[in-house]
C-alpha cells in the first residue's frame, strides 16, 4: 500500500479540469493521497511514541523514581505526542473540507457525502472524549490541555514534582495508544469514504483518467494491519 501511495504521488501530473481543484490547489486525486499518506505517517508516529513512553515507564517503575534526566529525555517525546494529536485532528478537519469540496463541485443527491462527513465529526468527538477521560483518569484537568500551547505549559508545570511527573507520563502512554486505535480507525473510515468519492467523482464527471484509475486501484489494494 506505502510503495502504491508513493509511485501515484511520482506519477501524479494536471488532472483535467472536470476533477476540479481542492485544498492547496490540489487535485481530487493528490488531495486523498496526502491524507492517506498522513494518516499512515501518524499511525506509525503513535506506535513509535507508545514504544518510546512505556520504556521510559518501565524505567520509573525499576528506578522507584523519576530523576531529572530521564524527565529530561522524556519531554520531547510527550511534546510529540501532543503535536501527534493536534495533527491528527487537523488531518481530520482537512478531510472533511475535501468531502465538503466534493458536495460543492457535485451536489449529493444520495447523503452518502454527508454520511461520510458525519462519521469524520463523531471521530473528533470520541477522540475528544477518550483524551478527557485519560486525562481525568490521572489527575489531570482537561482545561489545562485544551491547545497545543496550553499543553505543553502543563507539561511544563508537573515537571516541577515527582508526582505530577507521574501523571503526565502514564497519561501520555495511556494517550498514545488511544491515537493508535483512533487513527487505525480514521484510517479505515478514510478509505471507505475515499474509495466511494473516487468512484461518485467518475460517475458524475463520466470520464475515468489514467490518474483516477489509478487512485481507485490504490483504494481497492487491501492494507497491510498496522498492529
Amino acid at each position: 500500500m506505502k510503495k502504491t501511495v508513493i509511485t501515484l504521488c511520482i506519477s501524479l501530473g494536471s488532472v483535467g479540469a472536470t476533477a476540479g481543484t481542492f485544498t492547496g490547489g490540489a487535485t481530487f486525486p493528490e488531495q486523498i493521497v496526502q491524507e492517506i499518506t498522513a494518516v499512515q505517517q501518524y499511525s506509525q508516529e503513535a506506535m513509535q511514541l507508545q514504544q518510546q513512553l512505556m520504556m521510559v515507564q518501565n524505567q520509573v517503575r525499576n528506578l522507584q523514581s523519576f530523576p531529572d534526566q530521564l524527565w529530561q529525555s522524556t519531554l520531547p517525546t510527550l511534546n510529540t505526542l501532543v503535536s501527534l494529536v493536534g495533527n491528527a485532528q487537523g488531518l481530520n478537519y482537512a478531510t472533511q473540507n475535501t468531502v465538503a469540496d466534493v458536495q460543492q463541485q457535485y451536489g449529493d443527491p444520495t447523503q452518502a457525502l454527508s454520511d461520510y462527513q458525519g462519521s469524520l465529526q463523531k471521530w473528533t468527538e470520541n477522540t475528544d472524549s477518550q483524551i478527557a477521560a485519560t486525562l481525568q483518569q490521572y489527575g489531570l484537568s482537561q482545561q489545562d490541555f485544551g491547545t497545543t500551547q496550553a499543553s505543553l505549559a502543563a507539561i511544563q508545570a508537573a515537571s516541577q514534582s515527582a508526582p505530577g511527573r507521574m501523571q503526565v507520563l502514564q497519561a501520555g502512554n495511556q494517550i498514545s495508544g488511544l491515537m493508535i486505535n483512533q487513527l487505525q480507525s480514521l484510517q479505515q473510515d478514510m478509505n471507505a469514504g475515499n474509495q466511494m468519492m473516487a468512484n461518485y467523482v467518475a460517475g458524475q464527471t463520466h470520464a475515468q483518467d489514467a490518474q483516477t484509475q489509478g487512485l481507485l486501484k490504490m483504494l481497492n489494494t487491501p492494507t497491510t494491519p498496522l498492529y
